[in-house]
């Protein structure tokens, strides 16, 4: 047995310990938890918003979307043909990125970018790639922010109600703002462009990773009054489950980052946490003695597209800290267990969504996009193997497509629905 395959069974790492047939019932249990009300891991947060059937057409919406890294801005329509139409599309470094700013500031600054596009539209959707509870107004008080984006006392405060305000203090009247979710919006644009089918999921992988479905109203138990008949989109929050098996390096990677104990599983696949979760495990193993040099232990601020460029032409980064072939072997091997068991929990994730979201047929359509999605050497192609057996397994048909401008998309639809 090599020292790499002595160092992963040592630590538990093996991918192959998270089957979804094993840990589907526990995720689903802590799916209807969350939309009881009830102490769970996954948040399970209402989003007050049911796509209408009838969408306007030709009534131009702002769409803001605020991303894990970056923030786009565009004014976008449905033409008379139901064609979606957008102006140029603006893009910025995501307030908080590149700089400590405080919540206002942050606020402030969102409405700056914001601004100049208030001549074509003065109804805004912003969709938010962080945790929320959204309100009954569809906006968004703010739980956290993560990614590594840093903003002081965010917390609580609306962001859409904030950025009106910002809005209204530079002279800006009669602007109003909904704020959904980058996997609604993706969930959305799904049933947009692939009408027809049974249910629908939207799920974000690239700096952060979350899922979303539809739910019947008669199963979101923690909001009373609903209509008998009906759905809303949920937003699962998945990058928050902490059920899946963990190893003591994924607890000991938890501890160093900027906040602990928050975003388990999003620490185990999403593009902000795999490349830095990579470095601390080969330095691990090089403090192990797997590698023939220590020189690994000096690999500090590994990012995501490293790990991954490793992976795929044995270069970069990680190949400069070898001294041999056989590290690098052992280098790799390490490594595609943690992108396959990356590859296992999203698809656990969306294969809950789906069994929660079959409707009128067993044919689903899923939504999906992100840089780590597209990107992350084996993701891509693991995702679909194990999410597409186990849906097999269980007689339902899947389709997993990208639309075009997926989440500005979602932000129109949204806006057309929630504000028109």
């Amino acid at each position: 047995m090599s020292k790499a395959r002595e160092f992963i069974e040592r630590h538990r790492l093996e991918a192959d310990r998270i089957r979804i047939d094993e840990q589907i019932g526990r995720y689903l249990e802590e799916m209807d938890r969350g939309l009881a009300g009830e102490d769970s891991c996954l948040l399970m947060i209402p989003t007050f918003l049911s796509p209408r059937r009838d969408l306007p057409r030709n009534e131009p919406i702002l769409c803001v979307d605020a991303g894990g890294t970056n923030l786009r801005i565009c004014t976008a329509y449905f033409d008379d043909e139901g064609k979606f139409c957008h102006s140029d599309i603006a893009k910025y470094i995501m307030p908080g990125v590149e700089k400590e700013l405080d919540a206002d500031e942050y606020f402030t600054l969102v409405a700056d970018f914001v601004r100049p596009y208030l001549a074509d539209s003065r109804n805004i959707c912003i969709s938010f790639a962080y945790r929320t509870k959204v309100t009954d107004k569809i906006d968004a008080e703010i739980i956290e922010l993560t990614k590594e984006v840093n903003v002081r006392n965010p917390e609580g405060r609306l962001l859409g109600a904030e950025v009106v305000a910002a809005l209204r203090h530079m002279g800006e009247d009669n602007v109003r703002a909904i704020v959904i979710n980058d996997t609604v919006a993706g969930s959305l644009s799904g049933r947009s462009d692939f009408p027809g089918y049974g249910g629908y999921t939207g799920t974000v992988l690239g700096t952060g990773s979350n899922s979303c479905y539809s739910e019947s109203y008669a199963n979101i138990k923690k909001i009373p009054n609903l209509p008998a008949e009906g759905e809303m989109v949920i937003n699962t929050e998945a990058g928050s489950y902490d059920k899946m098996p963990r190893t003591d390096i994924d607890i000991a990677f938890d501890a160093t980052t900027k906040n602990p104990g928050i975003g388990i599983a999003e620490k185990m696949t999403s593009g902000a946490y795999l490349g830095p979760l990579c470095g601390f495990t080969l330095r691990v193993a090089g403090a192990e003695g797997v590698f023939t040099t220590k020189a690994i232990e000096h690999l500090h601020h590994l990012k995501s597209r490293a790990a991954s460029e490793f992976l795929n032409y044995d270069e970069g980064a990680i190949e400069e800290f070898l001294l041999n072939e056989e590290d690098e072997r052992a280098a790799r091997e390490i490594l595609l267990e943690i992108a396959d068991r990356a590859a296992r929990l999203v698809a656990l994730q969306m294969a809950a969504c789906v069994m929660k979201s079959v409707r009128s047929s067993d044919d689903m359509l899923m939504t999906m996009e992100g840089s780590t999605y597209e990107k992350f050497y084996g993701l891509k192609d693991g995702i679909h193997h194990h999410l597409f057996s186990y849906l097999e397994s269980q007689g339902i048909k899947g389709r997993i497509e990208t639309p075009e401008y997926v989440v500005l998309k979602g932000c129109l639809i949204a806006g057309l629905s929630g504000l028109l």
